[in-house]
């Protein structure tokens, strides 16, 4: 399944140099990103910080994930685990964007067995209801369609973010 999930770009994985070495990162780390569980909060988007990630850092491998906003449309389902590793003076972080939870596989689950049986009971009445069969199958990849791109999305535009900010945190004093 992890590999079908890289493929359809729900799993990325990045690898970042920095001109830095783990200490100062885990330093700065820990200045920009507010130490939290990243499990479910409820009314995350009122409570209030100046950093833009939740998160945590242990030795040599952290994960976090942006802080969710009041009346932000960045959907951020993307959360980032990875690794640092310091070579030759030079920090590489090894992470792993992961778009797709477990838990949303019931929920895709039951949308096509939803169809399946609306399909089923459509082909059982016979008569004229084929007529509708198109439409239902354009709804129904619409309805699946969209959470997929707007998780893709998601994945690319952590990446993106994910770069800019630590080489961001590097550089500033």
């Amino acid at each position: 399944m992890d590999n079908f999930l890289r493929k359809i770009n729900l799993v990325k994985d990045i690898t970042i140099e920095l001109p830095v070495s783990k200490i100062d990162f885990t330093e700065k780390f820990r200045n920009n990103v507010d130490e939290y569980d990243l499990g479910f909060v409820p009314f995350e988007a009122f409570q209030s910080s100046k950093n833009e990630y939740k998160g945590n850092i242990d030795g040599s491998a952290f994960e976090l994930k942006k802080r969710r906003r009041l009346f932000d449309t960045n959907y951020s389902f993307a959360e980032v685990t990875g690794s640092l590793i310091e070579r030759n003076e030079k920090l590489i972080i090894d992470a792993e964007i992961l778009g797709f939870k477990k838990r949303m596989i019931i929920i895709f689950a039951f949308i096509v067995l939803f169809y399946l049986i609306f399909i089923a009971g459509m082909i059982s009445v016979g008569d004229d209801t084929f007529i509708f069969l198109p439409f239902l199958l354009i709804h129904m990849s619409i309805m699946l369609g969209i959470p997929y791109f707007i998780i893709r999305r998601s994945v690319n535009r952590m990446a993106y973010d994910l770069e800019r900010d630590f080489h961001y945190w590097v550089t500033k004093n």
